[in-house]
């Protein structure tokens, strides 16, 4: 027998509301940018009044910093379990093109969110613009200590090990969009380059 779905309580009744505000302005980003992104095309979408927004979110700001923190979060779960295969790994080369492809992957699978960060990194004073430097930030500083265990990185100054972290981030994103807009095709050969790009990288760096 089929069980009756009971009404919502107040709070739960909140809670979704508040979950389809958030969507609704992911939508609006991903669609039409930042600068689309109001109060009221929010609250069309979702088929509430605008005074409802204010109920959930004192601002745009507060919706966009909650919306913000989601985002950095699932891209930098996805890309700290891309560099699982370098911790320990004997064979540092199998476990770096390993560790290439899972990051590729991860860019493929959250592109439009990565556009959107990608696209405000540059605004610095903005809230996605924080957000996005923040994560970028923390990508290659885990990178580096990653990178720092690597045999063929002894030697290197801590400086230089960021520089080549600064690097590989911006290649991965970079190439990783590019296979996800079909602007590039052939995944091995992405990783056949990055493997090199990161070898020619350290390489360059002078040792003592």
């Amino acid at each position: 027998m089929s069980q009756i779905a009971r009404p919502l309580s107040r709070q739960e009744a909140k809670l979704v509301t508040r979950q389809r505000l958030l969507q609704a302005a992911m939508s609006i980003l991903l669609e039409k940018g930042r600068e689309a992104l109001t109060t009221g095309a929010v609250t069309k979408i979702v088929g509430v009044a605008q005074p409802t927004f204010y109920v959930h979110f004192p601002d745009m700001e507060a919706l966009l910093e909650e919306l913000a923190t989601d985002i950095v979060d699932k891209l930098r779960k996805s890309l700290r379990e891309a560099r699982q295969p370098l911790r320990g790994a004997s064979d540092v080369v199998a476990a770096s093109r390993e560790s290439f492809r899972i990051s590729i992957r991860a860019c493929i699978e959250h592109a439009d969110l990565l556009r959107v960060f990608l696209s405000e990194q540059y605004r610095p004073a903005s809230t996605l613009g924080a957000c996005a430097q923040t994560l970028l930030g923390d990508i290659r500083d885990e990178l580096v200590a990653d990178v720092a265990e690597l045999p063929f990185t002894a030697g290197l100054k801590p400086h230089q090990l960021t520089l080549v972290a600064e690097g590989i981030v911006s290649l991965i994103l970079q190439f990783g969009l590019a296979l996800a807009e079909k602007r590039q095709t052939d995944e091995e050969a992405v990783v056949n380059l990055l493997a090199h790009a990161t070898m020619a990288l350290v390489m360059s760096m002078p040792r003592g």
